[in-house]
């Protein structure tokens, strides 16, 4: 039986940005607290990583053999939780053809209501097969100069390729002067910021307990805003439940620019 479904690619053109833990975070955010079904494709063919985070070391069946022909894609599902499923990469892997992805992926859009693709971070023929697959995209960067130069061809090339940009997740936030503003990231990108994560240990601990920072301690600021840029992608709304948040709303009246751009996606408002 056929559903409603979104098949969003994450991509950056920058290794180390932190774009798969971004992936595994609003997956996992999507399956525990929207009960969305949610089904995670390492689709960082020849550096998979995507596993690692969910304690998959070894797993026998991956998308390598599935882009080879040997299984059909569904064998290569893995459960982590009721609504949350991986198809991970091979970390001894085979050289495969990239452009097999559509064709397979779209298979999972019977059964899942969010398929999310975990793209290579360079400009190759994996990015562009995760790009061709994709019906939106999210582009992962940090606040600083040499990645928002790669972010700025990331926006370009999927322009190029006509695909919808969901909006941009600024990721690593340290709050410190020497680092680039919102503005600053959304005028020389021409896309919004969906999301400000902030720089917190926390995430480090989630990836050596193989569990997203979401579930792993879901009440931190950045679980919340995890929460928060999952919901904005299915028209869905997110509000912090701590009493520390609600009290500070009651003395600020001015919404985030990252709030108000989830507004806007909530309507349709892509670039």
């Amino acid at each position: 039986m056929s559903r409603e479904s979104k098949i969003i690619g994450v991509i950056s053109i920058k290794g180390g940005v932190g774009k798969t833990s971004v992936t595994a975070n609003i997956g996992a955010a999507l399956a525990r607290e929207f009960g969305k079904n949610v089904v995670i494709v390492d689709a960082n063919f020849s550096a998979p990583n995507l596993g690692l985070h969910f304690g998959l070391t070894q797993p026998t069946v991956t998308l390598h053999d599935v882009l080879s022909n040997k299984v059909d894609i569904g064998d290569a599902i893995h459960e982590y939780d009721k609504n949350l499923h991986i198809v991970p990469g091979s970390l001894l892997n085979d050289k495969v053809n990239p452009y097999n992805l559509r064709e397979k992926v779209k298979k999972l859009k019977s059964y899942y209501d969010i398929i999310l693709l975990d793209s290579s971070p360079n400009l190759n023929d994996e990015l562009r097969a995760v790009m061709l697959a994709a019906e939106q995209l999210i582009v992962v960067t940090n606040p600083d100069f040499p990645t928002l130069s790669t972010t700025m061809h990331a926006v370009k090339v999927a322009r190029q390729k006509r695909v919808p940009i969901m909006g941009i997740i600024l990721n690593r936030v340290r709050n410190k002067s020497f680092e680039l503003s919102v503005e600053e990231i959304e005028e020389s990108c021409g896309v919004p910021v969906i999301g400000v994560l902030p720089e917190n240990i926390t995430m480090l601990e989630s990836v050596a307990e193989t569990t997203p920072a979401t579930l792993y301690k879901p009440n931190t600021d950045v679980a919340i805003e995890f929460k928060k840029i999952a919901a904005s992608l299915i028209d869905a709304r997110y509000d912090d439940p701590r009493f520390s948040t609600k009290l500070k709303r009651m003395f600020s009246s001015d919404p985030k620019k990252e709030d108000v751009n989830r507004d806007m996606l909530r309507k349709g408002v892509m670039y």
